[in-house]
């Protein structure tokens, strides 16, 4: 046998076996390194399994759906919009009589909903995240659990205090249960601007202090649209036409 062929044997013999340690030993080292290697794969798959639920978790898709199923509300489009005074529903000549204001604050009527931000939902056990519904007027003859529209509580409370603040301006005495109204409209009206939280940055410009400047708002065409089509009975007011307000 050539020398190469001896060196040949000699290497393969050093992987067949350990020097010193019997085959018996042997085995039990690979059947170890078997299991390590079963333990390390196994424990692998675990994390890749854990990466992938967490990932499907955090992915936008996910959280959409996740949102839309705690809420029977939809996510509604955002767009830019202007502030800049519109004397249709506020102007410093509305408060020289009552009518004169409520025939103003009558202008807000077409920016609430047909049932005053009253909504049906029939279906309210289904999200878990909701409080208990109160009980509303769905036609002349039924009632049913609905919601009242934050949004649009705020509009009421805004437009109740205009009315009464001409009320005073006019010199009438302030009674117990407008004070308390009112309140309560200015307490809900402060904690929804803090909720809101807009940080639009304002500055100088031609039209006036907080005018002029574009803010990003809820598509509020999309947003009355939705409140009109799960909207409770359509609301009825004791007063003459031109002098209902919200």
């Amino acid at each position: 046998m050539s020398g190469a062929g001896v060196h040949a044997d000699e290497e393969k013999q050093a992987f067949l076996s350990l020097p010193g340690v019997p085959d018996h030993a042997a085995t039990v080292v690979e059947q170890r390194n078997s299991k390590l290697w079963s333990y390390g794969r196994l424990a692998l798959e675990v994390i890749m399994a854990a990466a992938i639920v967490l990932f499907l978790v955090r992915s936008p898709s996910t959280r959409k759906f996740r949102e839309d199923m705690s809420s029977p509300v939809p996510t509604f489009p955002r767009k830019s919009s202007f502030f800049i005074s519109n004397q249709t529903f506020l102007n410093e000549h509305m408060f020289a009589s009552n009518k004169q204001t409520r025939l103003t604050l009558h202008n807000w009527l077409p920016i609430s909903s047909d049932a005053r931000g009253y909504i049906s939902l029939p279906n309210h056990t289904e999200y878990d995240d909701l409080v208990e519904p109160l009980e509303v007027r769905l036609d002349r003859y039924h009632n049913g659990p609905g919601y009242m529209v934050s949004v649009f509580h705020q509009l009421h409370c805004l437009s109740y205090l205009v009315e009464k603040f001409q009320v005073g301006y006019s010199g009438e005495n302030l009674t117990r249960e407008v004070a308390h109204h009112s309140a309560h409209c200015f307490d809900y009206l402060r904690q929804s601007i803090m909720c809101a939280g807009d940080t639009t940055l304002e500055g100088k410009t031609e039209a006036g202090p907080g005018w002029g400047t574009p803010h990003e708002c809820v598509d509020y065409d999309a947003l009355l649209d939705w409140a009109n089509k799960n909207a409770a009975s359509k609301w009825r007011g004791p007063m003459p036409d031109e002098l209902a307000i919200l």
